[in-house]
Parts: structure tokens; C-alpha cells; sequence
């Protein structure tokens, strides 16, 4: 079943199913409206009668099934209709409305299952083509003389039509039946529509566009003098002037920007493809339009006559038959544009060769290229590519009890996610050490005191209750501002640095609150004007350490992880700031405080979230270290910790340390953690962009990098650096010794961004598996506090390890030691709050996405113990079988399908595959089968 439009935004959270049995007898969709009315659509095959035991039909197979699994000697048809008509039932006692869609494989009619879904006494369902046409449905099978398929629905839905359509009108050899069904009855009189964004006047890539633009606002900045006045700024003493000046010189530029935007080009709805004999019938239908209002007395505009001839002597009956036919030529022009489209392009390219115009050939020839890109990867991803979750329009919040509540006005989903997301996650940073007590006086948000300045030099002195995870950060922080000059990340951004920069941006990306895009800013790279009115605003706040108003605002997009889950903490929180004060970032963190790490060398190889660096890498090392275990058989430990919201909870009091540390100016960390303080909250749902906001408070601001912070990436890099220099200073870690030169190295873990896997192997000497227990756990007793003290914690629930050692026989032979069944080898993570939580200590045959300790990819094994029915192997084989599933229903030609292998399926097997390390032949035989049989030859 698929549902389309609309009405996909309606499905919810677990609105979707199958059979329970696993047969495939049938599969639903539920569709609730705001008022909470929900219809039940279900759509059913009941297999035919076969009394051949050995015969390979679905009705024996469905026989087979009821023996083995249930002991019985069940009719398959029987049961089918029991089961349906249980589930049926219990859906109606809860109030939902119903369709049934079902080939029944016998007259609908006359036998048991018309007549038992349409009795009064029971669901009392009403046929839909005998309800809507007042006859009843003839044969629906091209060899049938029966009616053997149906639609039935309650009576409290309204069916406005039903058609039963030709045979061979429909795919399969059944007749495809239509009903229309009203939406009000069917999900209430207001289903939510989802408000999307206004459309951007501005496009960089038109010529014309970017010119008019360009020129508009040179005009404007001329006009307003903002150059001047933003030089003149530079020489004001005090900073609270310069504060006020600034936003006022960015509030006038944005609306200079703004009025420029809409003075670039004409709108288009761009429904149908241009091309001269397209754009004739849609201006004639402009022009009949004009004319029956000038009429009507309301214009005096008489418009342009599109090639009529003596339109004034019309009657309004032939105008409006006219205005008919132009929506009839316009409606077919939609359909079939995009040939009339490639024609107009090509007589366009040859007569651009013809003038012998080598720009204008190469600007069409981009044109053909990019629109023929864009339809083919639309084509592509449309059948094979991801299916998304639409824009949420309902939340739905869990009790301490466990009960589900569902939001589904806007203001009660605003209220819900400002309170649940925003006003809890991205103020947790107060419970770092740092923010507490005495420390916060000393160091303040911004850590710009003498008491930071002191952590820096190295002379700060700790007091004896001091929290250790903090101390050891502060003295990893002073070791390595003693590598790096102080200042040494250059502040200033110059013309030609913000040029590049923009020049290789996507504008279709997203950006805030303030209607300022990308867009406006890629355009103005193409104008040195306007690229250095847009450098010298960002240098000099910057330089002076400003947030500018506008760059404290944001727009909160909340986004579903999973398709139809609408749980608030399964919702993923993405807050799209100012795209200049996210450019300045990306410069000034991403690439030029990176470069001194680099420079340094102080990028460690536990990080494998680096340039030139994959995660399937850090599986590699991952599998790698199992395998030294393996062959030298020695005690070993690795724990699998995931921290908990690592981009929303660090506490800037330390990532400002770190990041001065690293060479950035002081007030270059203080211009982008005062605007992520200040920050006020706008949401973006289903309803369109919230007029209120919800933000830090006087006694309480905000804190952490957000989701979409261009410096988040770079400032998470250098913060676990630090953690990783503290954790090896106290000798943490697994050391490997080389056996000729004795030479030794010590690996820390492996880090993905937040996946980390702490490791420990002595090569240096020989250990038992309880001093390989104690090792592991004083390696976690050093890691947890030292995240806790950037206000980061471990999610109990998501971590887990294996202790590793081995056992012999008395012939020598070697195996794992169950150390998951010895109680004594438990291992436990410290809390914030002072407390330690035990984590699962799984078996060393127990296979994750990443590697299984005991090497074995090719058995099929758990990946978790609530998955214990699904193989890791068999997950691969899954999604080979879902992806040739869609492959084959797609309609897509044998060169699209070898494409889509090729760049589409291959790669995501291939990171899965260099993961878990499976044979060739175990590989080959899961899922060439499947890939083979998606092939259009193939049908």
C-alpha cells in the first residue's frame, strides 16, 4: 500500500502493518485527522480453494503453516476470515471507520465473506460500487464471469464515486476498482496541511537573476552609504557602541538585501515546462481571464492579445468556451512538456551555433545537462531512494507510567517540543562542574577571566576537592596551548576568502529565521562590492567579540529519525542558523583552527571522524584489534560507550578554553558563544514557522554547539582531542608492542564523532582476566568523568563491552571463555549525578554492526539480545531483498537498474560488508540472488 500526498501526513506512529502471522494475508494504514477521527484502510488477498497437498499454491502453503506452527489441521480461507474479521471487529469497538479492499477469489455477493462484512447484525460494511452506482460489480478477472473483488467501507464514510476500470487498465489481470471517498468523513473537517516555506525569487544560477540582484543592492549600499558607516564603526572606542551601530547597519542591510531579492525576476509557478507553444496557451489563458474581468467592469487593463484576433467583439460565452480549451491545451502541456521543453532547447543550442556564441552554447548545454541530471536522479530516488518522513504535524510524549499522550494543535506541539527539547536539552550543560559554585564566578560562560587565563598558562592551582575529570581537562588544555602560538587562528576574513567560500555553496540549502539564504550570499560573492561590505560586517564582530541580533536567532526544523514515529525523543532537533554567522564558522573553526591541528599534529589516530577518514575505518581498526587478540591469545577488554546529546551539551566555559587553546582569539570565541546564548528558538512544523520563541532567560542561558553550528563539527573534534590527551596522560588504553625492536604504542579507542570504544590490551606484559577486568574498568572510571566534566554523559542503556580471554584443553585446543556468565567481571560507567550504572557484558559472539569479537561474520548471530531473531548477516539479506523488492515494482529500464546497483545499492553493502568482514562466497550467495532478480529481463 502506498499513500500519497496529503494524506500521508496523517499516517502516525505505529500506523502501519501486516498480518501477524507473517503470511503476507494482509496490510494496513490507519489515517487520523486532528479530531481525532481515524479510518483503517486494509488490503487483503484470501487464496483460492486447492485440495493437491503437493501443490506449490498459496493456500497449502498457507495450510502447511497453520500444521507446523500451530498444530492444527486449519481451512486456510476459514481462518482467514475468522482472523480478519477479530481485528476488524476490535477496530470498530474503538470507533475507527473502515475500508476493506480484498480479492476474495469467490462472488462477493453471494458467498460467506461478502455476505458476513456487510451484515447488519456484525460490521455492517456497505459495498462500495453497489452503494455508489446503484448496480452490482460484474467479472473483475479477465477469465472470470464472477465479481470476485470489492471495496467495502463503513456507511459513516461518503463514497462520491466508484468505477470499475477496463481489463489491462490496471497492473495484474484484475480490474482496477476506484473509489473516491470524501476526506472530511474520512480523517474530520480539518486535516492538518503542511505550510510550506515561500519560494526564493533568487537564483544565482540565472544570469539575469544574479544581475538585476547585484546591481540592486549596489545600488542600495551606495545609496545608504552602509560601507562608510560600517568603517566608520571601526573606529568607535566602545564596545557597547559598536554593538548598537552594527545591528543597526544589519537590520538596514538586510532589508536592502531583501528589497533587492524581490526586484531580481518574476515569479513563475514553473507547473509546466517552458517552451514557446507552452507559454503561448498559458498567456491566452491570462489574456480570456483579463478579458472576462474587463467585462465585468472590474480592470480597465485590456492585456496583451496573445495572437487573438478582435478579442472585444467576443461574447462572454465564447470567451469562457475559449478559456476552456486553454485550460485543457494547458493541462496537456503539463503532462507532456518536457519533450516541447528539449525542443526549445535544442533549436535554442543550434542557433547559439549557428552565431558561432560559445558563451550562450555553453549556458544552454548546462541547462540540457543539469535538467536531464535533476529528472533522472528524481526518477531514481523516487523508486529506490529512502523514504522520508513528512514535516511533523502531531507529537507524541511519554509518561513516567508509560502511557502515550498525542498533541496535535499548534500551539500544544510548539509548547510540547520547546518544553521537551529545548528548555531541557540545550540548558543540561548547567550540571557540568565547571557552571556550579565557586567555578562559575571564576570562569564565567565565556571563560575570558584571569582564572581561564591562569588554566591556560598552566598556573591556575587547584584546590583539593577540585573535580578531578575537570583538573585533568584544565591541565590537558595548558599542555597544549603550550604547542600552539597564542592567537595564531587569523580573525579576519577578506574578500577573497568569503568568495571562495561561498562560491561553492548549495543554495538550496536551508538557512534561518530571517528569509537571509544562501542565495543572497552566493549571489553577492559574484560582486566585490558586495563581498566586502558582507567580510568586514563578519571580521569586525569577530574582532570585537559581537553576536549580532539576527545571528541569535534561529529556526528549530524537527525532523523524524524514523518514518511515522512522531515520540518527542525520537525526533531529531536541526536548528538552522544565519548563513553568514555559519559561514564565519566553518572559516574560522572548520578550516583554519583544523589546520593548526594538523599543523601540530595533535589529531590523534583514536579519531577516525577526520578529513580523509571513514567510519568504516574505525571498524577496520575495530576488527583488527580482534584479530591481535585472537592470534595472541590474551586478555583483553573493549567497551562500547555512545555519549548522550554531544553537540547540545558541552559547557562553554571549557570549549572556549579549548578552542583558545587551539590558537582562536578570545573574542572570536566569545562572538560565537554569545550568539548561541542569546539564542531565541523558532519553530518550524507542519504549521509553517512559529511567530513566538522560547530562549535563554537573564539567570539562564543557553549552551552546547547545536546541530547545525558549522563550527560543531570542528569544535567537537578538538574538545575529544583534549579528553583523549587527559585519558593517555594516565596511561589508559591498549599498548602494542612490536616483538623484534620492542618498540611500543598505546591506542586509546577508537571515536566517531560520539561512538566511542574504549580499549584495552597490555602486550607489555602478561595479565589475567581479572587484571584485564580492573584495567577496563579504571579505563572507564577515567573516560565518564572526564566527558562529565564538558558536561557530557554516557547513556547506560546504549553501552556495553566484552572481556575477552581464552582456554585450553588438555590437547591444546583453544576456545572463548564465557566470561559473560562470571557475575564477578560486571562492569559499571560513573553517572553525573554520583552514581555508577552497570552496562551489558555481551558475549564475544555477539555481532554488532561494527565487528564480531570472535571473528565469526559468517554465522548467523544476534546483533543484540532484543534482536535475538535477526542475524547480522540476515539484516544485509533483508535489505537486499527490500531493495530488489522496490527495484522490480519500480518500472525503471536495465540501464537505470545497473546504475542504481552500481552507485546506489553496492556502496551501502560494501560499508556493511567492510565491517563485518563475511567470506566472499557467504557474500555473493546473500545477495547476487536477490540483485539478479530485480532485472527487468528477469519478469
Amino acid at each position: 500500500m502506498v499513500a500519497f500526498g496529503e494524506l500521508a501526513s496523517l499516517l502516525g506512529a505505529g500506523a502501519m502493518g501486516v498480518d501477524e502471522s507473517g503470511l503476507g494475508r494482509w496490510t494496513y494504514m490507519e489515517f487520523k485527522g486532528e479530531e481525532g477521527i481515524s479510518t483503517v484502510i486494509v488490503s487483503g488477498y484470501v487464496p483460492c480453494k486447492n485440495k493437491r497437498d503437493n501443490s506449490g499454491t498459496t493456500y497449502q502453503q498457507h495450510r502447511r503453516y497453520f500444521a507446523k506452527k500451530e498444530k492444527k489441521d486449519e481451512e486456510p480461507r476459514r481462518r482467514f476470515l475468522s482472523d480478519l474479521l477479530k481485528l476488524l471487529a476490535s477496530w470498530k469497538e474503538e470507533g475507527k471507520k473502515l475500508v476493506i479492499c480484498l480479492d476474495a477469489n469467490e462472488n462477493i455477493y453471494k458467498n460467506i465473506i461478502g455476505r458476513t462484512l456487510t451484515d447488519p447484525e456484525g460490521l455492517d460494511l456497505k459495498e462500495s460500487f453497489l452503494r455508489a452506482n446503484g448496480t452490482k460489480l460484474g467479472a473483475t478477472h479477465f477469465r472470470g464471469s464472477r465479481p470476485i473483488d470489492a471495496v467495502w467501507t463503513s456507511k459513516e464514510l461518503e463514497i462520491t464515486n466508484a468505477a470499475a476500470m477496463p481489463i489491462g487498465y490496471g497492473i495484474g489481470d484484475h480490474r482496477m476498482i476506484v473509489v473516491d471517498i470524501n476526506k472530511e468523513s474520512t480523517v474530520g473537517t480539518h486535516p492538518q496541511a503542511i505550510v510550506r516555506p515561500g519560494a526564493r525569487r533568487l537564483n544565482s544560477k540565472i544570469p539575469s537573476c544574479l544581475k538585476n540582484y547585484n546591481k540592486k543592492l549596489e545600488e542600495l549600499l551606495d545609496q545608504h552609504k552602509l560601507t562608510e558607516k560600517m568603517l566608520e564603526t571601526c573606529l568607535t572606542k566602545s564596545d557597547g557602541n559598536i554593538h548598537e551601530r552594527m545591528n543597526r547597519i544589519d537590520e538596514l542591510a538586510r532589508d536592502c538585501m531583501i528589497h533587492a531579492e524581490k526586484k531580481c525576476r518574476k515569479l513563475k509557478s514553473g507547473n509546466i515546462p517552458f517552451s514557446p507553444e507552452a507559454s503561448l496557451w498559458i498567456k491566452r489563458t491570462q489574456f480570456y481571464r483579463t478579458l472576462l474581468r474587463y467585462h465585468a467592469g472590474k480592470g480597465k487593463n485590456r492585456g496583451k492579445r496573445c495572437q487573438v484576433r478582435q478579442p472585444f467583439k467576443l461574447s462572454v460565452e465564447e470567451v469562457h468556451a475559449r478559456l476552456t480549451e486553454c485550460k485543457t491545451q494547458c493541462g496537456y502541456f503539463k503532462v507532456h512538456g518536457s519533450k516541447y521543453r528539449k525542443r526549445h532547447l535544442d533549436r535554442r543550442l543550434a542557433a547559439a551555433r549557428d552565431k558561432e556564441d560559445s558563451e550562450a552554447e555553453q549556458r544552454i548545454l548546462q541547462i540540457i545537462q543539469r535538467e536531464k541530471d535533476r529528472a533522472f536522479w528524481r526518477r531514481l530516488n523516487w523508486s529506490l531512494g529512502k523514504k522520508r518522513g513528512t514535516s511533523v504535524g502531531a507529537v507524541q510524549v511519554v509518561d513516567g507510567e508509560g502511557d502515550t499522550t498525542e498533541y496535535r494543535t499548534q500551539k500544544e506541539v510548539q509548547n510540547v517540543i520547546w518544553r521537551e527539547v529545548h528548555q531541557k536539552r540545550y540548558h543540561m550543560a548547567e550540571e557540568a562542574p565547571i557552571c556550579q559554585g565557586a567555578l562559575r564566578g571564576q570562569f564565567g560562560y565565556n571563560a575570558t577571566s584571569l582564572a581561564a587565563k591562569q588554566v591556560l598558562a598552566g598556573t591556575y592551582e587547584f584546590e583539593d576537592d577540585f573535580h578531578n575529570g575537570t583538573a585533568r581537562i584544565m591541565k590537558a588544555i595548558a599542555d597544549i596551548r603550550g604547542k600552539i602560538p597564542i592567537n595564531s587562528v587569523d580573525k579576519i576574513i577578506t574578500r577573497e576568502v568569503w568568495q571562495k567560500k561561498w562560491k561553492k555553496k548549495k543554495e538550496e540549502t536551508s538557512s534561518s529565521v530571517s528569509t537571509l539564504h544562501f542565495g543572497h550570499y552566493i549571489s553577492g560573492a559574484h560582486s566585490d562590492q558586495i563581498s566586502d561590505f558582507h567580510a568586514l560586517k563578519t571580521s569586525l564582530a569577530l574582532v570585537h567579540g559581537i553576536a549580532l541580533n539576527r545571528w541569535s536567532k534561529g529556526l528549530c526544523v524537527m525532523l523524524e529519525k524514523v518514518m511515522g514515529v512522531r515520540l518527542i525523543n525520537k525526533l531529531r532537533a536541526i536548528l538552522l542558523m544565519e548563513a553568514d554567522f555559519n559561514a564565519a564558522n566553518k572559516i574560522l573553526y572548520g578550516e583554519r583552527m583544523m589546520d593548526n591541528v594538523r599543523k601540530y599534529k595533535l589529531m590523534p589516530e583514536e579519531i577516525f571522524s577526520e578529513r580523509m577518514r571513514e567510519a568504516t575505518d574505525g571498524g577496520m581498526s575495530k576488527k583488527l584489534f580482534y584479530d591481535i587478540v585472537r592470534q595472541l591469545r590474551r586478555p583483553a577488554g573493549i567497551a562500547s560507550v555512545d555519549a548522550a546529546n554531544c553537540y547540545d551539551r558541552v559547557a562553554h566555559a571549557i570549549s572556549s578554553m579549548v578552542f583558545q587553546a587551539f590558537g582562536t582569539p578570545a573574542e572570536a570565541c566569545t562572538s560565537m558563544h554569545s550568539a548561541i546564548q542569546e539564542m531565541q528558538f523558532f519553530l518550524r512544523t507542519a504549521f509553517g514557522d512559529s511567530k513566538e520563541s522560547v530562549g535563554a532567560r537573564v539567570d539562564l542561558k543557553t549552551q552546547g554547539f547545536m546541530q547545525g553550528n558549522g563550527a560543531a563539527p570542528a569544535g567537537w573534534a578538538v574538545v575529544s582531542i583534549t579528553i583523549i590527551q587527559a585519558h593517555k596522560a594516565e596511561g589508559h588504553g591498549a599498548t602494542f608492542l612490536c616483538p623484534v625492536s620492542k618498540l611500543n604504542h598505546k591506542l586509546a579507542g577508537i571515536l566517531y564523532v560520539d561512538d566511542t570504544d574504549i580499549t584495552h590490551l597490555d602486550l607489555s606484559q602478561v595479565q589475567t582476566v581479572s587484571e584485564a577486568h580492573a584495567s577496563l574498568q579504571a579505563s572507564l572510571d577515567s573516560w565518564s568523568p572526564l566527558l562529565i566534566a564538558t558536561d557530557g554523559s554516557l547513556k547506560p542503556e546504549k553501552c556495553f563491552y566484552h572481556l575477552i580471554s581464552f582456554s585450553w584443553d588438555r590437547k591444546g585446543n583453544w576456545k572463548y571463555e564465557a566470561n559473560e556468565k562470571n557475575s564477578e567481571l560486571g562492569i559499571s560507567i560513573p553517572l553525573p549525578n554520583g552514581n555508577v550504572a552497570a552496562i551489558d557484558h555481551l558475549s564475544v559472539d555477539t555481532l554488532g554492526m561494527s565487528s564480531c569479537p570472535s571473528g565469526h561474520a559468517d554465522k548467523e548471530l544476534a546483533v543484540h539480545k532484543k534482536e535475538a531473531s535477526k542475524s547480522a548477516l540476515g539484516l544485509m539479506k533483508e535489505k537486499a531483498i527490500a531493495w530488489a523488492s522496490q527495484a522490480k515494482t519500480s518500472k525503471l529500464g536495465p540501464r537505470d537498474i545497473h546504475f542504481s546497483v552500481d552507485r546506489k545499492m553496492w556502496p551501502k553493502k560494501n560499508t556493511a560488508r567492510a565491517r563485518t568482514k563475511p567470506r566472499t562466497t557467504t557474500w555473493s550467495r546473500l545477495c547476487t540472488p536477490r540483485i539478479s532478480s530485480c532485472a527487468p529481463w528477469q519478469e
